[in-house]
């Protein structure tokens, strides 16, 4: 007669352990993790904020095309770090998900056969990048439905419509303002910033021109369009208010955001709008009021209204009077709260 087994009957916790690996292991099968490809030269902007922010929300690895294959990885920002890879090691990774992409990289795309691409706005929309669409080889996600139905209506494009994903960065611990005060005491939110590029999508000049009128001027922050800024700022006092960029990290982010009362943006892009940016999420995350451009909530579906969970102002004299009347934003902030809620839980990514 044979050894017999003696079978062991498991434990409640267990018991509970295996399933809970079980439904673990199923759930990754049913979302397998993405592979982020970052194919744009940026280095500054909403492309970079939103791959940083899915990257730490979703612990998603980041790569780049290079000539040559790395095994090292290097600095993207925001606490992310990235490899190097050439297109043919590149194309091996399972469930790529391109996060932005810009004429310098059009040439690869021919060899990348499937994967998910993110159309931000329809400056994207150029013509090889409408044909892989078009080839059905991508699924194609956007992330402002403005976005969605332009595909749908002029490309005939079918896109998934997803809310940006935000990361949920820690805020530092409040500061005094001066030796002087209580080192327990808060820092005050007086200040009214812009931290969007220096762009004309961006519209910096309304900025500018309603600064020369206020006591208390909007900080200007962000990387800058040479060319912008040759055509639209040279001969007005822009230097006066521009601080420079700002690093990389949520540490310096949450440093500017912690004094500001206002984050402006005025942001307008054609056929666009109505959605969320970075500048948004991050400044409504960091209890800021935000102050839109009309151009961007008018005639779109859009969960921005006046008065209620921000401000939108017309021109540099509407800036002007909203800053210089300074309301209280207590309600306007508690309100815009509630917007952040389906961006955190970054359904669908």
């Amino acid at each position: 007669m044979g050894k017999q087994t003696l079978k062991v009957p498991r434990t409640r916790s267990q018991t509970k352990s295996q399933n809970k690996r079980r439904k673990s292991k199923k759930q990754s099968l049913k979302n397998p993790k993405c592979n982020l490809v970052y194919m744009a030269k940026p280095i500054y902007g909403g492309w970079v904020s939103f791959t940083a922010h899915l990257a730490k929300k979703k612990d998603y690895p980041l790569f780049r095309i290079s000539n040559k294959t790395e095994s090292k990885t290097r600095d993207y920002g925001y606490g992310v770090e990235y490899q190097n890879l050439n297109i043919d090691d590149l194309v091996k990774k399972p469930n790529l998900l391109i996060t932005a992409i810009d004429k310098n990289f059009y040439q690869y795309l021919p060899k990348i056969r499937k994967a998910t691409i993110v159309i931000h706005d329809p400056t994207e929309l150029k013509e090889p990048v409408l044909d892989v669409l078009k080839s059905k080889r991508f699924k194609v996600i956007t992330i402002r439905e403005t976005v969605e139905k332009l595909l749908r209506d002029v490309h005939g494009i079918k896109s998934q419509f997803l809310h940006h994903p935000f990361y949920q960065f820690p805020k530092s611990q409040s500061k005094p303002e001066s030796s002087n005060q209580n080192k327990n005491s808060k820092i005050k939110k007086n200040k009214s910033i812009s931290l969007s590029r220096v762009d004309f999508d961006k519209h910096t000049d309304i900025i500018v021109d309603a600064n020369q009128k206020l006591q208390n001027p909007v900080d200007i922050y962000g990387a800058l369009n040479d060319l912008y800024v040759y055509h639209k700022l040279s001969k007005t006092p822009f230097k006066k208010y521009y601080k420079g960029r700002f690093p990389k990290t949520f540490d310096a982010l949450v440093d500017l955001l912690a004094s500001a009362k206002f984050v402006v943006d005025m942001s307008a892009i054609n056929k666009d709008g109505g959605g969320s940016q970075y500048t948004f999420l991050e400044a409504i995350h960091m209890d800021c009021a935000l102050v839109l451009n009309k151009k961007w909530v008018e005639g779109v579906k859009t969960p921005f209204k006046h008065g209620v969970n921000c401000y939108v102002v017309e021109d540099a004299d509407g800036l002007h009077k909203l800053l210089k009347s300074n309301p209280n934003t207590k309600q306007v902030v508690a309100n815009a709260k509630k917007m952040l809620v389906p961006h955190i839980s970054g359904k669908g990514w």
